[in-house]
């Protein structure tokens, strides 16, 4: 069983006593990445591309949004900065199943069919079959992404990718992954899945903003999301024929 790189800002004991018990009952190596804080204090950070974000939504991202995205980012860089091939990465407010190790074991033995595999899903979506993995967990590919980053497994390729696309900061770390028709990583996920969301955590992320925008801010919003979303439904109705065609074989 690989390591766990656990993301977790280092003041939030309760949720690291939480990850480590549960880490413990299961025999499972770990260790903490201490989550990025950001302090709009002290000006935005360096990688975020505050005028796009406002061109596409009207509202800035929460500082916890900043961190979040920053955080993973940095978790990439370490395991690139390795010899691993495969990274695990868990964010603190989630629960392990019980069979949690039987299937990361299982997929790290068939590192061929996957470049990034979700093991929760916050959104139910439908799912391809791609290869059963054990017990009844299957591996499966999305046609539309399920969001969420509470945990994942990584390969070298897909971390290196994911790095560069992430240079620009405009949307959150979980938006920014769903964006598969951009950054090209496949991302494939479990079902049923190996982890739940803790919802008596509360957020780290802070208090979500609403945007009281013009007619001429929706109108700018609109004209940019134009060429994106054409890109995303040309992308999709190819994958939608690769995959039934892969089903109907």
């Amino acid at each position: 069983m690989i390591v766990v790189h656990c993301i977790s800002l280092p003041e939030q004991h309760d949720r690291r006593a939480f990850m480590q018990r549960q880490f413990e009952q299961l025999g499972v190596a770990s260790r903490f990445f201490d989550a990025i804080r950001v302090n709009l204090n002290d000006g935005w950070p360096d990688l975020y591309a505050r005028r796009q974000r406002l061109a596409q939504s009207g509202v800035d991202l929460r500082a916890g949004e900043m961190g979040c995205y920053l955080s993973h980012r940095g978790v990439w860089a370490e395991f690139l900065a390795g010899a691993d091939e495969i990274c695990l990465v868990l964010e603190d407010d989630v629960g392990l199943k019980p069979d949690f190790v039987a299937v990361v074991e299982a997929l790290c033995a068939a590192p061929q069919q996957w470049q990034f595999v979700r093991l929760f899903a916050m959104f139910p979506k439908p799912a391809f079959p791609v290869m059963r993995l054990t017990g009844d967990h299957v591996l499966v590919d999305y046609l539309a992404q399920p969001n969420g980053t509470q945990g994942y497994l990584i390969n070298r390729a897909a971390a290196q990718r994911l790095l560069h696309y992430t240079e620009s900061m405009s949307a959150a770390i979980d938006t920014t992954l769903d964006r598969d028709w951009d950054h090209g990583v496949e991302i494939r996920g479990i079902e049923p899945a190996v982890l739940t969301h803790d919802e008596a955590f509360e957020t780290t992320l802070g208090p979500a903003g609403k945007a009281r925008l013009s007619l001429g801010q929706k109108l700018l919003r609109e004209w940019h999301r134009i060429g994106p979303n054409l890109r995303k439904e040309i992308w999709r109705a190819q994958k939608s024929r690769r995959l039934r065609s892969l089903q109907a074989d």
